[in-house]
C-alpha cells in the first residue's frame, strides 16, 4: 500500500466547552479492508508510542506502523492542517440548514466527513435504518390514517418534531394516548415509529436523569415514542412524581448543570413526544395527590384512544378486513417490513427548501399560516393564551402533516389531515381538566351543600359530652364573638374535600368570610370541649349573609395585623 494514501487527514476539529480538545479527522483502510473515519486526539502527535497504540486499537494495519512506513504516517499526522470541520453535541439541525444523523451522515450542503459528534458526549443513538420503499410504506402504513384519526395524529405528531426549530414558537411536547388495553394504542405507536426506523426505537418511561438527557439529545429535532405508562405503578406516588419530572425535563429542552462556555443552543433540545397509557396523565397526577399545572397540560396532552365507533382506534376499516384486531395485526406486521423512508424523504425535501435562495413561500411562513388556519377552523379565541397554547400542539401536527402532503410523503390530502387532527383535538377537549379555579369552586360548593343540609348540636347545650357522642357527630354549632358558627372536626373536613384541593378551598372560604380564622391567621380555632382545647374549622352558614360580612372583615383585620408585625 502507498503510505501516502494509507492515511488521509480530512480536517481539524476543536471543541468549544470548558475543557477544550483538538482532533484530527483521519481516514484509512483498516486491517479488515473497511474504510474508517476516526477522531485522532492531536496531543498524540507528540508521543509516537501512544499514537501507535491508539491506532492499533482502531484496526489500523500493523504492517504500516513500523520502519519507514510509520515514519511517513507520523509525519502526516504532524503536518499543519488549516481546513476545519464542525463538532456538534446532538443530532438534528446544525448551522441552520443542515441535519446531522446518528450514523454520522448528514443532509445539507456541508462537505462530507467534516461534521462529527463530540467524542466525549454520551447520547442515545436512534436506529434510523430503512426497509422497503417509500411507496410501499405509503400503501401499507400511511393509508391506515384514513381509517384512524389516532394514527393520523401519531404520524403528524412524529413529523412535527422536525419543524419545531423552524416554527420556533412552541416548546417540546406531544400527546399521551390513553384508554383500556387491546383497543389499538400500541398500533398507533408502531405506525408512528415506522416514520423513522425499526421497532427498537420504542422507549420506556423508566429513565434516570442522565438517561432522559441522552434520549433527548439523541432524538433532538425528531420524535420519541414511549411505551405504556402502566409500567409506572399508579399507587406509587414517588414514581408518578418522577414521571411528571421526566415530562417536564423533556419539554423544558435544557440540560441541568451546564457550563456557560458552551456554544449557544448546544445545551438545548427540541423533540416531539408520543406516548400511550391506560389512564391519562391527569389521572396519574391525581392519584399521586397532586395536579397537572396548565403549562404541563399543554405540553403533553391527554387524548382518548377510543374513537367511539366500537373499533378502538379505528373509525372504519379497509374493505378487505372484517374486524379491527385483524387490521391491527396486519399493520403490526407491515410496520416491521417498511420503515425509515418517510423520515429520509421528508428531511431531504425540507432541507432543500430551507436552503433555496429565493423560495416562493418560506417554510416557516407556510407552517405558521397552516397553524393559524387550524386555530381559525377550530374557533380558538386568539386572546386566550392557554387556549392557544393547548390548540397549538394540534395545529403544529396539522401543519407538519400538510407539509408531508405537499412533499408527497402522505398519500392523502390536507383536508384528510385536518379531519384527523381536528377529531383528536375535539376528543382531547372532551377530557381536558377544568381550570383549577373551577375545580376548587366545585369542592367549595360541595362543602356549602353539606353545611346547609346538616343540623348540628349546640356545644353549650350540655356541660360535658360523652366520648361516644363526640365520636359519632361531625361538629357543633357554637358562638364566637356573637357570631353563629359551625365547628367541624378537622378529619370531617379532610374527608369532604380531597387533599389536593383543601388548602385552596380553605383559602377562598377565609377570604370570602365563610371560615373564621384565629388571630394568627390559622384556618382552625381552639374550642373548649369537655374542659380541653380542641381545634376545629369554624364555618359560617352560607345562608347567613350578615355573619359572612362580619367574618370577612374580622379575617381581614387579623391578616392586616399579621402583615404589620
Amino acid at each position: 500500500m502507498d503510505t501516502q494514501k494509507a492515511m488521509v487527514i480530512l480536517c481539524k476539529l476543536e471543541t468549544q466547552d470548558a475543557d477544550p480538545d483538538v482532533f484530527l479527522v483521519i481516514s484509512y483502510i483498516d486491517s479488515s479492508g473497511k474504510n474508517r473515519y476516526e477522531l485522532f486526539p492531536i496531543e498524540l502527535t507528540l508521543e509516537e508510542k501512544k499514537a501507535k497504540t491508539w491506532l492499533i486499537k482502531r484496526g489500523f494495519p500493523q504492517n504500516l506502523l513500523v520502519n519507514q512506513a510509520w515514519t511517513k504516517i507520523f509525519e502526516t499526522l504532524n503536518v499543519p492542517v488549516t481546513k476545519t470541520g464542525t463538532i456538534v453535541e446532538k443530532f438534528g439541525y446544525f448551522l441552520e440548514k443542515n441535519y446531522f444523523l446518528p450514523d454520522n451522515s448528514f443532509i445539507g450542503s456541508e462537505e462530507a466527513h467534516t461534521v462529527y459528534l463530540h467524542p466525549k458526549k454520551s447520547i442515545f443513538r436512534p436506529d434510523y435504518s430503512k426497509s422497503g420503499s417509500l411507496d410501499e410504506w405509503k400503501e401499507k402504513i400511511a393509508t391506515s390514517a384514513l381509517h384512524s384519526t389516532r394514527i393520523m395524529m401519531g404520524l403528524c405528531a412524529g413529523l412535527s418534531g422536525y419543524v419545531l426549530k423552524i416554527v420556533g414558537i412552541i416548546e417540546s411536547g406531544g400527546f399521551n394516548l390513553f384508554g383500556a388495553s387491546s383497543i389499538g394504542k400500541t398500533t398507533v405507536l408502531k405506525a408512528t415509529i415506522s416514520l423513522a426506523g425499526p421497532r427498537c426505537n420504542l422507549q420506556s418511561w423508566n429513565q434516570t436523569d442522565t438517561g432522559v438527557e441522552e434520549l433527548a439529545y439523541g432524538y433532538n429535532d425528531g420524535f420519541i415514542t414511549f411505551d405504556e405508562i402502566k409500567t409506572i405503578d399508579p399507587n406509587d406516588k414517588e414514581a408518578i412524581k418522577k414521571l411528571s419530572a421526566i415530562i417536564y425535563r423533556l419539554c423544558s429542552g435544557i440540560e441541568r448543570n451546564r457550563s456557560r462556555k458552551y456554544k449557544p443552543d448546544q445545551d438545548r433540545w427540541r423533540t416531539s413526544i408520543m406516548s400511550t397509557g391506560e389512564v391519562s396523565l391527569a389521572m396519574h397526577a391525581e392519584k399521586a395527590g397532586s395536579r397537572r399545572m396548565e403549562g404541563e397540560e399543554v405540553r403533553v396532552i391527554d387524548v382518548p384512544a377510543d374513537a367511539g365507533n366500537a373499533m378502538g382506534i379505528f373509525e372504519s376499516l379497509p374493505e378487505e378486513f372484517t374486524d379491527s384486531s385483524t387490521y391491527a395485526q396486519y399493520l403490526d406486521e407491515q410496520s416491521q417490513l417498511f420503515y425509515g423512508t418517510p423520515q429520509a424523504a421528508f428531511l431531504e425535501e425540507l432541507i432543500a427548501n430551507l436552503s433555496a435562495e429565493n423560495p416562493e413561500t418560506p417554510v416557516k411562513v407556510q407552517l405558521i399560516e397552516w397553524m393559524e388556519l387550524f386555530r381559525k377552523k377550530c374557533g380558538v379565541d386568539p386572546k386566550s393564551g392557554i387556549e392557544v397554547r393547548f390548540t397549538n400542539r394540534f395545529a403544529l401536527a396539522y401543519a407538519a402533516g400538510c407539509l408531508a402532503v405537499d412533499y408527497g410523503i402522505f398519500p392523502f390530502t390536507r383536508k384528510d389531515v385536518f379531519k384527523g387532527i381536528s377529531a383528536c383535538y375535539k376528543a382531547a377537549l372532551s377530557v381536558k381538566p377544568e381550570s383549577w379555579e373551577a375545580k376548587v369552586n366545585q369542592q367549595k360548593s360541595t362543602l356549602a351543600k353539606y353545611l346547609d343540609s346538616q343540623e348540628f348540636l349546640a356545644l353549650d347545650s350540655k356541660e360535658s359530652w360523652s366520648v361516644k357522642v363526640v365520636a359519632e357527630i361531625d361538629g357543633f354549632s357554637v358562638s364566637i364573638n356573637d357570631i353563629p358558627l359551625i365547628a367541624l372536626k378537622r378529619e370531617v373536613v379532610k374527608h369532604l374535600i380531597p387533599e389536593i384541593y383543601l388548602n385552596d378551598v380553605l383559602r377562598i372560604c377565609k377570604s370570602k368570610g365563610y371560615l373564621l380564622s384565629d388571630a394568627n391567621g390559622n384556618n382552625t380555632r381552639s374550642i373548649t370541649l369537655n374542659g380541653k382545647k380542641v381545634r376545629f374549622y369554624c364555618f359560617v352558614s352560607p345562608a347567613d349573609k350578615e355573619s359572612v360580612k362580619v367574618v370577612r372583615k374580622q379575617n381581614q383585620g387579623y391578616a392586616a395585623k399579621i402583615s404589620s408585625e
